[in-house]
């Protein structure tokens, strides 16, 4: 059965392909859901999905203007200028014209696209219908060794020459991977070991990237409790940006920037932030992305760069 088929049929149902890190076949695991427990496939692997923050409807919702994001913008460069924050994360909505592609070819080209990312096609009860390709781990548990990933910072990709990174953009990277660090101290974190940052490509775009090992004897769900949201979606401090993000958004977030989780039988678990993602809808689909706002940013140029990501998926819908 189809990707298409199932939702015709009205089948609840999750399709995804891991990354090439874990997965180097690139194998699709099929998930169907039996119950409100959540998505089961057949060789016993959980997958489960936590939302920004909780929402009701999951409607249509209106495209994002550029002058009401750039008033976003502007109000979070006055908190960071007063000491309120740090940065914060601007997210909008872009709309794209359903045609007559099928999903199940959409999802495709996602999967041969981006190998380094987590791709996925989901029909749930609550939430309708979401596609994505996440570039971003949240957490790696393998026995007692953890991994986690600092991802902040974007740009166009060129293998023509090498790449430069903005003093801006690289406060922005070890801004994430500080806050990172910090949350790891709490859960009591051992053997941490950095990679990084250096230039990762996904697709069309590349990112600062920094690679954090460490060991813990804290379950995934009390480590990934001190991370969620982090600084790469949300902001600093995170209470207050939180804060910020909920009284100047008219919009939810839904599961954009939420997570994404798989549990394995022998008892490792793979997660990711959902980035890099969009709602479908019978005559369009509605793309989330963001950027990080701190000091020194621009409305136009943070509007630029939601433009550069929300092409990375445009371009595979038309």
């Amino acid at each position: 059965m189809t990707i298409d088929d199932a939702i015709a049929g009205k089948t609840f149902f999750a399709h995804c392909v891991l990354p090439s890190e874990f997965d180097t076949t690139r194998q699709r695991l099929s998930f169907h859901m039996p119950s409100e427990a959540g998505y089961t496939s057949e060789t016993g692997i959980l997958l489960d999905l936590s939302p920004f923050t909780p929402f009701v409807n999951h409607g249509v919702q209106s495209a994002t203007a550029e002058h009401d994001h750039a008033e976003s913008v502007a109000a979070a460069l006055a908190a960071i200028q007063n000491g309120d924050l740090q940065k914060v994360v601007i997210s909008c909505i872009k709309h794209v014209a359903r045609k007559s592609t099928p999903l199940e070819t959409i999802f495709e080209r996602l999967t041969e696209r981006y190998p380094h990312a987590f791709v996925y096609v989901i029909h749930h009860p609550l939430y309708g219908i979401w596609m994505g390709a996440t570039p971003e781990l949240l957490l790696h548990k393998h026995g007692d060794t953890f991994r986690t990933v600092s991802l902040a910072g974007t740009q166009p990709f060129s293998d023509s020459h090498a790449l430069s990174w903005s003093d801006k953009l690289q406060h922005e990277q070890h801004v994430v991977t500080d806050f990172i660090l910090e949350k790891l101290a709490l859960c009591g974190a051992t053997q941490v070991e950095l990679n990084g940052p250096y230039t990762a490509q996904a697709g069309p775009l590349a990112h600062l990237k920094t690679d954090i090992r460490f060991h813990s004897n804290q379950s995934s769900a009390a480590i990934i409790n001190e991370l969620q949201p982090t600084p790469a979606v949300c902001g600093l401090p995170r209470e207050r940006a939180l804060a910020f993000i909920l009284d100047h958004a008219n919009f939810d977030r839904r599961l954009y920037a939420g997570r994404i989780g798989l549990h394995l039988p022998s008892g490792d678990e793979i997660h990711f932030v959902n980035l890099r993602c969009m709602q479908v809808f019978d005559d369009h689909f509605e793309l989330h992305v963001g950027g990080g706002i701190v000091a020194g940013s621009t409305a136009a140029e943070e509007w630029q760069e939601t433009e550069i990501k929300a092409n990375v998926l445009r371009n595979l819908l038309q």
